[in-house]
């Protein structure tokens, strides 16, 4: 990275940061607007809209920061991490969403899968993604399977969802920075673009490896293979910068199973308007696929 370049990601980090705080100021005021009395039914409607479109905000600026940590190569914090206690703590807020969309978790989780050293918080941030892409992509009354295995010398993680798939024409732009599908701009279904673009980059931080499977109308499976002894790529430590970029957070028969529904708020804020439109239209939409 030249110098001008390096400039341009701490200028980036900080402009980031700086928008966090009138952010706050707006969401305080209109939480103490709620709380000095009792509000109209035009009035509440527009304050709740108002304050998620700030959470909506604030999850953009969370993926500038993201970026800047990418081009940056800030090193990994790697510790020992028990891969199947992070995936569940990762899942575990995302209920809320998937249950009002009647959307059921399936986990399948093979428990003999070692400690790994790991970024704790990037890898929850990569479970956190595709989970929460494999819910906001799906159908209501869907499934998303999630397993975990040991195959050898590394740890697969796969993310299965029943939505409405990847077309063919562009599945070989879905890791591009800023690349939306067409099929979900058709639904509405808010994104920034950033999402796998971040994951992946975060898998081969780790050297590890991430792929799909996916067939439009039908669905999509993610892969996550996490090496089982760490050998991270060379990365150069800024520590001005560092300071500056948000952190997120063998036998078959030992298997257990869980089924249990679950949402998402961290990944991309789904705009409810814009969710209703495509419970509404996902079924004529998906039969004009070809």
């Amino acid at each position: 990275m030249s110098i001008s370049d390096q400039d341009g990601v701490e200028w980036l980090s900080v402009v980031a940061h700086d928008l966090k705080t009138p952010i706050n100021a707006v969401r305080n005021a209109l939480q103490l607007m709620q709380q000095l009395g009792p509000l109209n039914e035009n009035q509440t409607y527009y304050a709740a809209r108002a304050l998620t479109n700030l959470q909506r905000m604030e999850v953009l600026v969370g993926k500038i920061l993201d970026i800047s940590w990418v081009d940056a190569n800030v090193a990994l914090d790697l510790t020992p991490v028990a891969l199947i206690e992070l995936i569940e703590e990762a899942i575990e807020p995302l209920r809320e969403v998937a249950t009002g969309r009647r959307i059921a978790i399936q986990m399948q989780i093979e428990r003999t899968v070692p400690v790994i050293m790991l970024d704790r918080r990037r890898i929850y941030q990569v479970i956190d993604n595709l989970v929460g892409n494999a819910i906001k992509y799906n159908r209501d009354g869907g499934q998303v399977f999630v397993q975990v295995h040991r195959n050898i010398d590394e740890a697969v993680v796969t993310v299965k969802d029943t939505g409405i798939g990847i077309h063919h024409h562009d599945q070989d732009r879905i890791f591009e920075r800023y690349f939306r599908a067409r099929d979900g701009i058709a639904l509405k279904i808010e994104g920034s673009g950033l999402g796998l673009a971040i994951t992946r980059a975060i898998v081969e931080r780790h050297s590890g490896r991430i792929w799909f499977e996916s067939k439009a109308g039908e669905g999509t499976t993610f892969y996550v293979a996490l090496p089982l002894r760490s050998e991270p790529r060379h990365e150069t430590h800024n520590p001005r910068l560092a300071e500056g970029v948000r952190l997120a957070g063998e036998s078959t028969d030992d298997y257990v199973d869980h089924a249990s529904s679950y949402p998402s708020e961290a990944s991309d804020v789904v705009d409810d308007r814009a969710q209703e439109n495509t419970r509404l239209s996902y079924n004529d939409h998906t039969a004009d696929k070809s």
